[in-house]
This record gives C-alpha cells, structure tokens and sequence, in this order.
C-alpha cells in the first residue's frame, strides 16, 4: 500500500471516529470495507500458511492441494444452513469502523 494511501486512510478512520453522526456515502464505506478486507488479510496470512504447512506435513494431501484448501480459510462460509457464517478477525478496529458505518449508511437510506 502505497504512504499516501495509508496516511488517506488513516485521516479516513480518524474522521469517522471523531464523528460517528458524519453522513458517508457509498465510496466512503467501500473504502472503509477495502481497508477492512486489507487488515483482515494481513492477519490471516500467517494462519492459513500454518495450517497448510501442517496439513503438508501430515502428507495426507498433495502440497498444492494443502495450498488451495487453506487459501481462504478465515472468510465468510455458508453454514449448515445456508446462511453465511462470519469469517475471521472482523473485530479489528478497521472493520468495526466499517461495519458502524455500513449500518450507518442502511439507517440514513431508511429515514423519510
């Protein structure tokens, strides 16, 4: 990620801190979720090459098959019943500030 684009993105979360009530629109809130998904990412790389490391050493699959299961380990899953099942690390600060301001964003379209 580009300085410029970190120290953007930074303000960006600030200002929203500072200013929950502050109306967003629909490229703020993707940016938000870009930052989100970033973070997200970052923190489950370590994880999924673990896990495929392991599953690698226990020899009961090929390498590149270990690789491609643990691939997106960590995301949104359907459950048993179909509905979707919240992936990993969406309590980081970053997506907590997306997720406000998402439900933010819903709320001020539903007002008359």
């Amino acid at each position: 990620m580009r300085m410029a684009h970190k120290s953007g993105c930074i303000l960006l979360l600030a200002a929203l801190a500072a200013a929950p009530a502050m109306a967003l629109d629909d490229a703020e809130v993707r940016e938000m979720q870009k930052i989100c998904e970033e973070k997200r990412q970052e923190a489950l790389a370590p994880i999924r090459e673990q896990k495929a490391q392991a599953c690698i050493e226990q020899q009961l699959r090929k390498p590149d098959h270990c690789k491609r299961y643990y691939r997106t380990y960590g995301n949104v899953t359907p459950g048993p019943s179909g509905a979707p099942q919240q992936g990993y690390f969406y309590d980081l600060p970053e997506c907590q500030a997306w997720l406000e301001a998402r439900e933010a964003l819903r709320v001020s379209r539903s007002r008359p």
